[in-house]
């Protein structure tokens, strides 16, 4: 079989070429893309200069993308070239078009970590083993193409991006997200009308429009038209190079008619009748091409055989100017040939090339193929082609492919004639779409399963759950609510411990949505239970148990839960709930403990979407501790993780946690992120953020003296008349108190600590009681004052940044007392603590009081850890843990290459050369 070198570009090569820059060669310019060039070779240039980037080229069918990606490949003089071409029947199978980018280069690549070595071993059929997370895999090939790119830079081409595979895709947004320090270039090019939306956000977008006349003229000098001619073409085909080339010399419609709606058809035309024209003959055998799609020859050869079409005009090279043959895969020079083509054929003929591709796809490997033919073959119900469906969904999401997961069990529940059974298989592909990140799809197919599904319990509450988690991540957590909460009875007498996670989840909603009564619903129903201590999901039926009593203001059961089984759990997200409720109720070690596991577990399994989630609890636990630089890296990482798997919801109450660090720190921009989170936390309906960020709005007028601002901030974040109160609300109250108190509102300071105290009953946390004494302390005066001051000096060691502030009201008290000695003691404590957390705000009030005091004071210089980026806190907190950059950047879903971008900045900064150095750095500074 002959092949050819590449696609042919619409539109020619001028002679004239463009300037080209450093690394890149000079090549060919096509005809008036003269800005696309230049934006082209400013990529390669940068790359070869080690900061990488990327584009999508976009335009309707014909309008030169592949042209100008050609150029690019020409121009990238000393680059690794990898090349993928997405393809309409393979765009429902997971990875197709990056086992095309990838494959070609694996065996070279050596020195992957182990789990990402394994990971694309799984998913490229190498080896087998437990199916890989999507994230694992976008982290496998971004190390794959650091490492490809340590020898020379790489440039990643995607034609006809449109039709790429949505696994794919989000692994390519992955990468495009994280090439600033990478010296590799991911240029694709997509149609934005057709197919699948190549949604690369972090890519630049270039549309391109139609050629201008002077270009349009060149591009037609070889045609003998008439200046009217040439002009009526450019006005039909608007400037369409491949539509100028095609219809020149064709009859055009009458002067004063309609264009076409859609273009494209007119080139689809235009494609058959020149096919027709020149190999009617062998239109059989490119029909049967075109429906395949795999570019397999083994399976295309077996079926033209069981269908009796010659396949001779291949291996003539007959065929080569409408196919091309890499020495793997067969493949047409244009999609829309093989879309004219493949609709050329009857219904019928259609019908019996997917069976006879069906039956030569028959190895365990083509799985998912024979299955996907079967499926378009089929034409009413169909048991046994949906069963065959849905054994092939098992085996792609086995591969971290929910899409072609999702694609055959829609179209299995299509086949299925049982009302039931189709509403299983829908939930089933509505589970396969949300594992996606395709929310809309997941609430459709959602919709379309509760219309089959009997009103059976079975049935009804997974779906309600899925519609839940939906609304969780992407939606109002009252929502959420509402939807579990008629479930919690069923599911606790149905199987309890099969679905721990969902009552662990109505429990986390209630403290989201400051629903007090879900506490009783858990203590009344949970009372009823025996539950056995050892088992990890009733150990955590326990603690909700316990926790239940507390908040209601029973006597605790006297069984407690069992840390030790809670710590057998494996499941992220429940880990992080059942930490929750811990630290709820006091025990601050086991909850965090809870949190880090989960986040390890997180981590290692690729599980970005649980990680997203995760690392909201652990940012809160971290502010809580006062260590905001470590609050403040968790929280962007985790908006970050969430904005990349569709969690909206979560990532904005990691801007409520950011706003709240800001707001301690005091940066300047606090207010103004603050009053963001709180726009869009309104419009969500999200409580929680929107506490949070009422809350950082209250501390930049507290720590700024502006007392009564300052309470109308903190009292609009709760309904304060409630008889039961809400975690998140009583949060806000030693903030209130203080205020209040500034603000010469003594009565409702009291008030306020009143219901605090009554609130913190059901905890044994020393910070709740630090509280409260500070709070009994300002509404108290001389002797008795200091009292409860000293008492929460006691009790409140374990939290640094409320610890300071104690230590500064109390000085504040001291020095009013005309106790100045001992004011600035306290005062000088409070200032050296303040410095060392880096919250300026707080230091900058301490330092005038010390003033006040009669102490000259001066800010210090802060700690060099405060003075890192949240990313470069990350990486150097796991540098002091004894973690190599290999192992850092698997952990944080980075490169290697940008680690070690991140510190040599981090080295810059804290004034040392050596790692050793770093380590006894974090040793020494560390906010523990």
């Amino acid at each position: 079989m002959a092949a050819a070198a590449s696609v042919k570009s619409p539109v020619p090569a001028n002679p004239a070429p463009a300037a080209a820059g450093a690394g890149a060669s000079p090549g060919r310019r096509v005809l008036g893309r003269d800005d696309e060039l230049r934006l082209l070779d400013s990529l390669l240039l940068h790359a070869a200069q080690g900061r990488g980037g990327g584009a999508i080229l976009q335009g309707e069918p014909g309008i030169g993308k592949s042209a100008l990606l050609s150029c690019a490949e020409e121009r990238a003089a000393g680059f690794r070239v990898l090349r993928a071409v997405g393809a309409e029947p393979e765009s429902d199978l997971a990875y197709a078009t990056l086992h095309q980018l990838l494959l070609p280069v694996l065996g070279r690549i050596d020195g992957l970590p182990g789990p990402q070595a394994q990971a694309l071993d799984v998913l490229f059929g190498r080896t087998h083993g437990a199916p890989p997370d999507p994230f694992l895999v976008a982290l496998s090939t971004l190390s794959a193409l650091s490492l490809l790119a340590g020898d020379q830079p790489v440039l990643c081409v995607v034609d006809d991006a449109h039709w790429a595979d949505q696994p794919t895709l989000r692994t390519l947004a992955f990468v495009a997200r994280r090439l600033t320090d990478e010296p590799v270039v991911l240029l694709l090019a997509a149609r934005a009308d057709e197919g699948h939306g190549a949604e690369l956000p972090d890519l630049r977008r270039v549309p391109l429009m139609g050629l201008d006349q002077e270009s349009a003229t060149a591009l037609l000098g070889g045609q003998r038209l008439m200046g009217g001619e040439r002009s009526r073409l450019l006005a039909v085909t608007g400037g369409n190079p491949l539509a100028l080339i095609e219809l020149a010399g064709q009859p055009l419609p009458p002067e004063g008619t309609p264009e076409p709606p859609a273009l494209h058809d007119e080139l689809r035309r235009s494609f058959l009748a020149k096919v027709q024209a020149r190999h009617a003959g062998s239109l059989p055998l490119l029909q049967l091409i075109a429906a395949d799609g795999s570019g397999s020859l083994g399976g295309f050869e077996r079926a033209a055989a069981s269908l009796r079409v010659d396949t001779g005009p291949l291996h003539r090279a007959e065929l080569d100017e409408l196919l091309s043959y890499d020495g793997t895969r067969l493949v047409f020079r244009h999609p829309l040939i093989r879309s004219a083509i493949y609709h050329s054929a009857t219904a019928e003929r259609r019908t019996a090339i997917h069976r006879a591709l069906a039956a030569a796809f028959d190895g365990p490997a083509d799985q998912h193929r024979r299955a996907w033919h079967l499926g378009q073959a089929a034409v009413g119900p169909d048991e046994r082609t949906a069963e065959e469906l849905e054994r092939s969904a098992e085996q792609v999401a086995s591969r971290g492919g929910p899409a072609a997961a999702m694609a055959a069990l829609a179209r299995a529940a299509e086949l299925t004639a049982d009302g039931r059974r189709r509403g299983r298989r829908l939930w089933t592909a509505a589970h396969a779409a949300l594992h996606g990140g395709f929310t809309a799809r997941a609430v459709e197919l959602l919709d379309r399963a509760e219309r089959e599904l009997l009103p059976d319990e079975a049935d009804r509450i997974p779906l309600a759950v899925m519609r839940a988690i939906v609304a969780e991540f992407a939606g109002s957590p009252e929502d959420a609510l509402n939807l579990i909460r008629p479930w919690v009875p069923h599911v606790l007498r149905l199987d309890r411990r099969r679905f721990a996670p969902t009552v662990a989840m109505y429990a986390d909603l209630g403290t989201r949505t400051r629903r007090s009564e879900v506490w009783a619903d858990l203590a009344a129903g949970l009372q009823r239970i025996p539950l056995d201590p050892g088992d990890p999901d009733d150990a955590v039926l326990l603690l909700l148990r316990h926790a239940g009593q507390a908040r209601t203001g029973q006597d605790p059961a006297t069984v407690r839960w069992d840390g030790a089984a809670l710590d057998a759990l494996t499941d992220p997200i429940l880990m992080t709930m059942a930490g929750a409720v811990a630290r709820g109720l006091g025990d601050h070690e086991l909850g965090r403990r809870l949190y880090h596991d989960a986040g390890q577990l997180a981590r290692a399994g690729g599980s970005l979407g649980a990680l997203a989630w995760n690392l909201e609890y652990q940012a809160a636990d971290e502010l809580a501790r006062g260590r905001l630089g470590l609050a403040e890296a968790h929280a962007e990482e985790g908006h970050q993780f969430a904005v990349e798997v569709g969690q909206p919801s979560t990532a904005c109450r990691n801007r409520g946690l950011l706003a709240l660090c800001a707001a301690m720190r005091g940066r300047r921009d606090a207010a103004e992120l603050a009053a963001g989170v709180l726009a869009e936390a309104s419009q969500r309906r999200l409580p929680d953020a929107m506490v949070h960020a009422w809350r950082a709005l209250g501390l930049v007028e507290l720590a700024a003296g502006r007392y009564h601002d300052a309470v109308r901030h903190f009292e609009a974040a709760g309904d304060w008349d409630s008889d039961a109160p809400a975690d998140l609300v009583m949060g806000v109250v030693p903030d209130l108190v203080e205020a209040l108190v500034r603000a010469d509102a003594r009565d409702r300071a009291a008030a306020a600590t009143a219901r605090y105290e009554q609130w913190g009953r059901h905890t044994t946390s020393p910070e709740q009681a630090a509280l409260a004494a500070r709070c009994r302390a300002l509404l108290s005066t001389g002797g008795t004052a200091e009292a409860h001051f000293a008492e929460s000096l006691r009790v409140g060691t374990g939290f640094p940044l409320e610890h300071a502030r104690t230590h500064l009201l109390l000085g504040e008290h001291l020095r009013r007392s005309r106790q100045r000695t001992q004011a600035q003691r306290h005062l000088r404590g409070a200032a050296e603590t303040f410095r060392r957390l880096g919250a300026l705000a707080w230091e900058d009030r301490v330092l005038g009081e010390l003033r006040a005091a009669g102490e000259s004071a001066r800010p210090h210089d802060t700690g060099a850890l405060s003075t890192l980026t949240p990313q470069e806190l990350r990486i150097t907190l796991a540098v002091g843990e004894g973690l190599t950059n290999r192992e850092i950047a698997a952990q944080l879903f980075l490169s290697p290459r940008t680690v070690d971008y991140h510190l040599r900045k981090v080295f810059q900064k804290a004034g040392i050369a050596s790692r050793a150095e770093l380590m006894r750095l974090v040793l020494a500074e560390r906010p523990d």
